[in-house]
């Protein structure tokens, strides 16, 4: 008897062996340095801060659409691309200046672009200003307001005295131009604006109407009719300043396009989902998430249902918490928000909420479809220079792997626990499968009389 449960005991550990060698011979292991090694690529200069609308922007989308399309994705409706009609600040022939003159026009004074004067990104309905006394000022702390015509104009000290900080491009606006300045720049012009002087200046971008794409990819699943599953990631990012300075995005966001991009690989690698899985490249993000607007406006009717998995700057110091991200109307108790949550609980990930319409899941809150945004919401250095992939975390990286994987196998696999724990059975059937043999076949020792 005892020797048939041990046979039992066998067969069964060698069957429990068998299907998790299967899924573990063919698993793709989620690579964090993957993931870091594309963030580097797609940062590097080559791209030029990936604004939305230049050649470089469409570059990465070449990069991404092939990646996609090398992990075994299909174009989804037909496509890997979605366009849509936009503005963007389009560069022009010119030198930017911010110059003093007096009622002659004869120059009193230039200042250096990058040192005292600089353009801020946020919009370029006009590209030239000259005002006097005599004209509409305003002079706050900090700020010159200035209304010419039906336009107004902006130029404003930031906060750290410091010209590195760069705005993301909203067409809507309320100034035409927004011009950043130093202190002493600020005290300058109101010095010479208490006189009769003329202030001029002029930056090389108009706001110009272009199309863009977003990249669009998914799986197929058992059941394509079930509501969606979709992982998504914003790629553009704000370019390169008028003296080539490159804001580079690692962080903000080569890095969660860059999670995308291996996640394809790992997810396609675990067999036939239960239903589709989209993996959407979001452009425009940084002109007021306008590519995830246009997704959710024309697939609002395939997306009622979905689960919409966004990420946005992952890899920042591990020091900081992982971030669940909802809507504006959102609560620790929005069905999403609390799964994700419970995940970080049962495994020990220290995380925090945001209820802001600060990233891609904002529309799809808005159409009311369930959607979160997993962030690492390390600001130091986004919409700076300094936003490098050398400052990339790894941990951080897999801090992440390890709460969207479990939320893609619950709804993408029905929690198969041969997926969630394919490592601890291949192990624990192997070791339970050797003892078995070990005891059946182990000599027995007779005792002579």
């Amino acid at each position: 008897m005892k020797k048939h449960m041990t046979y039992l005991f066998l067969i069964i550990s060698f069957i429990f062996l068998g299907f998790s060698f299967h899924v573990y011979s063919k698993v793709h292991v989620f690579n964090h340095n993957s993931v870091k090694k594309n963030i580097e690529y797609l940062s590097s200069d080559n791209f030029k801060g990936r604004l939305a609308g230049s050649i470089e922007n469409a570059a990465s989308i070449i990069y991404i659409k092939d990646s996609f399309k090398d992990a075994g994705l299909k174009p989804y409706n037909a496509s890997y691309l979605q366009s849509f009609d936009t503005i963007y600040p389009h560069k022009i022939s010119g030198k930017p200046y911010l110059s003093i003159t007096d009622k002659n026009g004869f120059l009193i004074k230039e200042f250096n672009y990058g040192i005292d004067f600089k353009e801020d990104l946020l919009n370029f309905r006009k590209n030239n200003l000259n005002f006097s006394k005599y004209d509409k000022v305003e002079i706050l702390d900090g700020h010159i307001q200035i209304k010419k015509d039906n336009d107004y104009f902006l130029f404003y000290v930031p906060q750290d005295n410091t010209l590195n900080f760069r705005s993301s491009f909203i067409s809507s606006s309320p100034y035409s131009m927004y011009i950043m300045i130093t202190k002493d720049t600020f005290n300058e012009l109101k010095n010479y604006l208490s006189k009769d002087y003329n202030i001029n200046c002029f930056i090389p971008f108009e706001a110009k109407k272009t199309s863009l794409n977003n990249i669009t990819a998914y799986i197929e699943g058992k059941d394509p009719y079930s509501p969606p599953i979709v992982l998504s990631a914003h790629f553009d990012h704000i370019g390169s300043d008028l003296s080539g300075k490159v804001y580079s995005g690692a962080l903000d966001n080569a890095s969660g396009i860059a999670f995308v991009m291996e996640m394809s690989k790992y997810i396609n690698s675990l067999g036939k989902p239960d239903r589709n899985i989209l993996f959407i490249g979001f452009n425009a993000e940084e002109f007021g998430c306008l590519g995830s607007k246009a997704f959710a406006d024309k697939y609002k009717d395939n997306l009622k249902g979905a689960k919409i998995f966004n990420f946005d700057m992952i890899g920042g110091n591990s020091s900081i918490p992982l971030h669940i991200m909802g809507g504006k109307q959102d609560t620790a108790d929005s069905p999403l928000i609390k799964e994700a949550s419970l995940i970080c609980k049962k495994d020990k990930i220290s995380f925090n909420y945001l209820f802001e319409d600060a990233s891609d899941h904002e529309y799809f809150r808005k159409q009311n479809i369930d959607a979160i945004t997993l962030t690492d919401a390390d600001s130091s250095k986004i919409h700076t220079p300094n936003d490098k992939a050398n400052f990339i975390n790894t941990d951080s990286i897999d801090r992440c792997f390890k709460v969207a994987s479990k939320e893609v196998i619950k709804y993408g696999f029905n929690n198969n626990l041969f997926i969630l724990y394919y490592k601890q059975i291949f192990w624990v059937s192997l070791t339970c499968t050797i003892l078995s043999l070990v005891i059946l076949f182990k000599p027995t020792n007779k005792i002579k009389i």
